[in-house]
This record gives C-alpha cells, structure tokens and sequence, in this order.
C-alpha cells in the first residue's frame, strides 16, 4: 500500500516535471535537460514522498496501535486478568483465559460467553442459544440460529453485545473455551469426578487421546477395555503383565495378550465362540454390555455364573445385583435404559469397590489386598468426592 502511494504520488509530481519540459520543447529550447530528470529530480522526488508518505503511515499506526493497547487493557480489567499464561484466574462469578482451554462438563452444565469469548465442542453434545447481536460459527463462516446443536470441531464465537449459552446435553462433554466465560453447574451425576478418582487412585487410565484429560467418557466401551478396566479394579493388572499363560484366542492383538490371557486362565472371562476349525476368538473390539460388565464385576465379589448351581446369569447379572445391594433400582433403570460408555463403566467401577463381597467383606478389601495398593491414601480420595448415588 505505501508503494503503490509513493508511485502515484511521485507520478503527479513527473507530469508537472513533463510539462515543463514540454513547454521548452515547443519554443526550440529544452528548459530541463533529459539526464538531469532520469538521474537527478526523479529519485529526489521519490526520496522525499516516501519520507512524506513514511512519516504519515507511522502516525497512523501509533494511533491505531495507541488504541489498540487502550482496548485491550480495558477488557483486561473488565475481567480482572493479566492475561498472559493461558490458564484460567476466576473472576467474580466467571473464568478468563486467553487461549483455547479444553475442560470437561457434565449433563445439564451452562456455559456462558461474552462478547469475543468462543468455544469448540471436542466431545459429547451440545446446544448453543444466545441473547443480543448473534454467535459466529467460524469453522463454517456463517452465524448460527439460536437454539441449535453445536457441530463438533467448529470454532463458535459470541458477536457484538451478545451473551451465549453452551447446554451441555449429553452425560459428559469436552468443551474448549477462550476469552470470558461462566459456569451454572447442574445436579446431574458427575461422572467425570468419579473418573479423576478413580485415575488418581491408579485404578483408570485415558486412552491417549490427546484432549479431556484422554478418559474419552463419551466412547463406548469394547470388551477387552471391560476386561482391562476390571483387572486394575481389582488389583491384578501387574499379575495379568507378568503372567505366562497361554492365550488361546486368535483375534487379540498384542497389547492386550498378557490381559486376556491371564483373565481366561482365571475364569474371569470366556470368548464369544470358535470357528469350524476350533479357532477360539474374544471379539476384543465388541462393544460390551452393561450385563457383561456386571458380570465381571459379580465375579469379582464371589458371585458365580457357572456349574450345578450358579448364583446368577449374565442376563440377569443387574437385577440380582440390585437384590445383593450392590445396585440401587435407579442404577439398574439407567444402565438399562442409556447406552453403556466408558462414563457407565467408571460409575460402575467406582461404587462397586464399596459393594459387599458374597464371603463378607467388600470389593476395596481385595483390590488393596491384590495390588499393594495404600488403603488409607485410596480411602481418602474417595473421601474427597461427593457424587451422590441414583
């Protein structure tokens, strides 16, 4: 843009130069000589436009940079943060931070962003609403009509003079947020407190997904995740690594082997069938069923499914839970009403290490015992957490 200015600029001062030329020219007598325009007054005039035109620019960027700064130090007070690391600082009733910030959330949760505040949903549903000027969907460079679903992966952004409203609809979500926002929490079952105990206590782990702390509690869960899951809940993952057993399925890959293996030579879990062949397979990336994993779980207190005279069946693995008081009937609706996720699998895991064993006892007992585990430093993490029960 400057060039452009100092050509323009320097071309009307040439045709001037020209014309003055011209007019000796038609009485017999150059008044400028040829050499001395091309050498002499063409770049003196260039020189002096640019500095003309460079002292112009630098006032008007000092100015805008002026303003700028006087801006942003305004919205700084406004939400009482020096914004400079990233990380959230609690403001009053709200959270600033200045960079895209992935946080987890729950059934029922609200979300409020001011003006220049956004958001990404990275997991789970949502339903984005707002008050005011309109809300930006900058992934797809269009506004949003309020009272839509959030499209996952789209950056959302809040207008001019508008308050937006993130509702979080599924059990548990991950929400990126930037800028200015508030949280109206709900009552609903807080599955993702119950998985930072369970990581804390060393019983869960994340899947490596790089986004929600990697518990990916929006997933389903697949049998041989059950499987692994329910070895560190009661305390033998080390047992089921350093096994020798012999792994007779034919479909599990070699991460997994040590924990099937070992799981089968115990009897804690048997594959889905064998081919025409006699090739046994385990179906590892099957989607597991709340009685399935009831079903481990009932094993693990004493309970068996097999023999002269079982205590249980798979299919009726969640009713006699209930009769066992392992299980309220509340529970028992929602794992049969709602599809079985990792959040599913974390409830069950968590409340079944209070859940009575069939010989006395309860299944926190052998989970200490199996794993060397500290019972006081477990018993206090639980302590800390205050999620009621359905």
């Amino acid at each position: 843009m400057k060039k452009t200015i100092v050509l323009l600029l320097t071309a009307a001062v040439l045709v001037s130069g020209a014309a003055a030329y011209a007019t000796g020219a038609l009485t017999g007598e150059s008044l400028i000589s040829k050499s001395y325009i091309t050498d002499t007054y063409v770049p003196d005039v260039e020189k002096q436009v640019s500095q003309r035109v460079q002292e112009r620019t630098e006032q008007a960027y000092q100015a805008a940079l002026t303003a700028l700064n006087q801006a942003h130090s305004a919205y700084l007070a406004q939400v009482g943060s020096s914004g400079g690391s990233g990380s959230g600082e609690t403001v009053g009733t709200g959270t600033y931070v200045s960079a895209l910030t992935d946080l987890r959330f729950k059934k029922g949760d609200v979300i409020t962003l001011s003006t220049g505040s956004g958001g990404m949903l990275l997991a789970g549903d949502a339903w984005i609403s707002y008050t005011g000027g309109g809300v930006v969907d900058v992934t797809a460079g269009e506004t949003v009509l309020s009272g839509t679903a959030m499209v996952p992966r789209h950056r959302y952004l809040a207008g001019e003079n508008t308050t937006a409203s993130l509702t979080i609809t599924s059990d548990t979500a991950v929400l990126s947020v930037e800028g200015y926002y508030s949280l109206a929490a709900s009552g609903s079952v807080d599955y993702n407190a119950l998985a930072d105990a369970l990581f804390e206590m060393g019983l869960f782990q994340g899947s490596g997904t790089t986004y929600g702390s990697g518990y990916d509690l929006e997933n389903p869960t697949t049998r041989i995740m059950g499987v692994v899951m329910f070895l560190r809940l009661i305390g033998e993952e080390q047992a089921a690594l350093s096994s020798t057993a012999v792994n007779p399925f034919v479909d599990t890959p070699a991460w997994c082997d040590r924990y099937v293996a070992y799981a089968f030579e115990k009897g804690y879990t048997n594959g889905v069938g064998e081919s025409a062949s006699g090739a046994l397979y385990f179906a590892p990336d099957r989607q597991i069923s709340a009685e399935e994993y009831m079903t481990l779980i009932l094993r693990a207190l004493g309970y068996t499914d097999s023999g002269a005279a079982p205590d249980f069946t798979w299919d009726t693995a969640l009713s006699k839970a209930v009769s066992w008081g392992i299980l309220s009937s509340g529970e028992q609706a929602m794992l049969s009403q709602s599809q079985f996720l990792r959040a599913q699998v974390v409830y069950l895991s968590y409340f079944a290490l209070n859940a009575p064993m069939k010989g006395g006892g309860v299944l926190l007992d052998r989970t200490v015992s199996s794993g060397g585990l500290n019972r006081s430093q477990l018993e206090q993490i639980m302590a800390a957490v205050t999620v009621p029960r359905l």
